[in-house]
């Protein structure tokens, strides 16, 4: 009975899901153009999503799934937590890693000079 009650909540939950992910391949298609940080939009959707359930209200039916709820928000709580400081620590102290197929993550070359002036090279910004 719980699972329909929830159901009810959301009338056209695959057409509230597509509306949603078809910006968010848009969005992600621009990020493979030149001088767009797709590293930058996918931490953001990420950590947003994760923010999303600590900090949107909730609707309980039971005792049970108030408990399940709010299990659900500590471990998104600890795990946004978690991938800042982690994304931090990145940003200030390993900037020099490399990774090979990361390029492709922020432009993909259609051409020989396509992502030549997005400045793809991975380098310290501080010391070095």
């Amino acid at each position: 009975k719980q699972w329909y009650q929830r159901r009810v909540a959301i009338t056209a939950g695959i057409l509230e899901l597509v509306k949603l992910l078809i910006p968010i391949t848009i969005f992600f298609l621009f990020g493979l153009m030149p001088w767009i940080d797709n590293f930058a939009h996918i931490g953001g959707f990420v950590f947003g999503f994760l923010t999303s359930f600590v900090v949107l209200p909730h609707i309980t039916f039971s005792e049970e799934d108030r408990i399940a709820k709010l299990v659900v928000k500590i471990v998104a709580g600890v795990m946004a937590i978690v991938l800042f400081v982690l994304l931090f620590i990145i940003f200030y102290l390993a900037q020099d890693a490399t990774c090979e197929g990361c390029k492709y993550l922020n432009c993909i070359p259609f051409t020989e000079s396509f992502c030549q002036d997005a400045s793809q090279e991975l380098r310290p910004r501080v010391g070095a």
